[in-house]
């Protein structure tokens, strides 16, 4: 497993956090995402045998934010 720390913005709520905490968990090779609505930012546990980086970005930005690898 590997932890991927991302940058989202277009977060305004609570939900908006949750929304991509679950909609990341159902996504096959993740293992967990905590987002922090504050921070704006996520940390994703995955595997990275079977979902990618971009794949993750994708997903996020696919659900109506813009997710941008951090640091």
């Amino acid at each position: 497993m590997e932890k991927l720390i991302l940058d989202i913005a277009g977060m305004r709520c609570g939900a908006c956090a949750v929304g991509i905490e679950l909609m990341l968990a159902k996504k096959k090779g993740i293992k967990s995402a905590k987002v922090s609505l504050n921070e704006k930012m996520a940390v994703v546990e995955y595997d990275p045998a079977i979902v990618g980086v971009s794949d993750i970005t994708k997903a996020v930005n696919d659900f109506g934010y813009i997710a941008t690898t951090g640091s």
